[in-house]
């Protein structure tokens, strides 16, 4: 048999073995979808799910007395303090007049706008989410009534003590860069924000939360917004660590409860990022949760797709979209995914692979939409791939597709400084050296803005 003719045979041979793979890949993929569907199908009532959310709302939603003690200016205020919804809750009139009496004629000094102290909902029979009636008297979660009269609070989880201080927002050493009226869309992203501030090398300890609590502020007073990937239940298996916001509600938790709702009112936006972010004897942030590398059974993956999305909503954020620990995912774990969330921060390229530089819509079993958003310029692993970032930024720009990236806040913190003045004032000090002020310089410089997704849509 002469050289052409083995030639042919081995190419028909080959194209066999190409066409025959991809139909097992097919047929595969088929099953797969069909598998995932019917899991997430059957596991909408399962009993892990039921008992979950059963749990969270008997913790969440049973006022407890908080033995949290309340400061202002390093002085006992001696006031009721409750946890409810996972915040901590002070009585309305007391608290703000034990406030407001001291201050006397320094509060306009201090940036303390009194007249502005206005909180819509509020009649005495109607009760917005922020008020609660206890016998009788009013109670206010504590980010609002601090948020309210404009001061700052600083928390002491281990000794069980929040301090209020003066607040003075300095904008004189912001850049001079402002974003332009026609500027382009960018996508910002703050990464494995999560409530790990009892293990051995936490990155949110109470100082690390009011670190990112500068974060928000310094994107806002930026006029940039960002979204929060939350990791809302932290565990780490090999230091008995378990922390989950709907089971467990204590003065430190009540810290990262407040640093999220100040976060959100600085333009933040809260996306799931796994239930725990972890299986077997990894800890939360470090560890897989989805696709092949996870021992997860499907059943498994199905609760805890639902479990996050029910978790975010008792605890009173969005629950609508959905990030995946690391983007792994097996293509079962996609369609659960597309069945409970209607935005997925992922690519959705060829075979998922996670290749898409754009954002993509598609339409679940169930006929709602799923926005897939990629963000193409990956992310920040340290300081020094600053640069390494930066090009890649600039090489979203050039090909016009998403200009998206994620950032890790706690690169920063050695460059956010905090102190107190004597007089009472709590001040941030964040260096325009370092990561986020570098990368949004570049972004607001080219003409970008860190904004809604949506914005790409249109």
């Amino acid at each position: 048999m002469n050289k052409k003719k083995l030639l042919k045979i081995f190419t028909v041979v080959f194209l066999l073995a190409v066409i025959a793979a991809v139909c097992v890949y097919l047929i595969y993929s088929y099953s797969e979808i069909k598998a995932g569907l019917k899991t997430i199908n059957d596991d909408y009532t399962s009993e892990t799910i039921s008992l979950n959310r059963q749990q969270g709302e008997e913790n969440l939603f049973t006022l407890k007395d908080a033995p949290t003690e309340i400061y202002f200016l390093d002085e006992p205020l001696n006031v009721e303090t409750y946890f409810y919804s996972g915040r901590l809750y002070v009585p309305f009139e007391e608290t703000y007049d034990k406030i407001v009496s001291p201050m006397g004629e320094n509060s306009e000094e201090y940036g303390v706008k009194l007249d502005n102290f206005i909180f819509s909902g509020y009649s005495g029979e109607k009760i917005n989410p922020y008020f609660m009636e206890i016998d009788g008297r009013c109670f206010i979660s504590f980010y609002k009534i601090v948020k309210g009269i404009g001061l700052a609070a600083v928390f002491d989880g281990e000794n069980d003590k929040a301090y209020i201080y003066y607040r003075k927002t300095d904008t004189s050493d912001l850049p001079e860069l402002v974003k332009s009226e026609d500027s382009k869309p960018a996508v910002l992203r703050l990464e494995d924000i999560t409530p790990d501030g009892y293990c051995q090398s936490p990155r949110y300890t109470d100082e690390g939360l009011e670190k990112l609590r500068a974060v928000g502020e310094y994107l806002e007073r930026r006029e940039q917004t960002f979204y929060i990937a939350a990791i809302l239940r932290y565990v780490n298996p090999d230091e008995g660590i378990d922390v989950d916001l709907t089971k467990m509600t204590n003065t430190y938790t009540a810290d990262f409860m407040y640093t999220l709702d100040y976060l959100i009112d600085k333009g933040g936006k809260i996306i799931i990022h796994g239930y725990t972010h972890q299986f077997d004897n990894y800890f939360s942030a470090d560890g897989f949760e989805f696709g092949h590398i996870s021992t997860l059974s499907r059943q498994e993956r199905a609760e805890r797709l639902v479990m996050a999305r029910d978790n975010a909503e008792m605890l009173g954020f969005d629950n609508s979209m959905w990030e995946f620990p690391h983007y792994g995912a097996s293509l079962s774990d996609l369609k659960m995914a597309e069945e409970v969330y209607s935005v997925i921060f992922q690519g959705a390229g060829f075979l998922n692979l996670n290749k898409s530089k754009y954002v993509k819509t598609k339409t679940a079993s169930d006929g709602h939409t799923v926005t897939y958003v990629p963000l193409p310029a990956y992310y920040l692993n340290n300081i020094y791939e600053l640069d390494d970032m930066l090009e890649r930024i600039q090489d979203c720009e050039d090909k016009g597709c998403v200009v998206g990236l994620f950032f890790h806040p706690s690169i920063d913190f050695e460059k956010i400084e905090i102190d107190t003045t004597p007089w009472g004032v709590r001040n941030w000090y964040y260096t325009p050296y370092w990561a986020l002020p570098v990368m949004t310089d570049k972004i607001i410089g080219d003409g970008y803005t860190f904004t809604d997704f949506e914005e790409y849509l249109q």
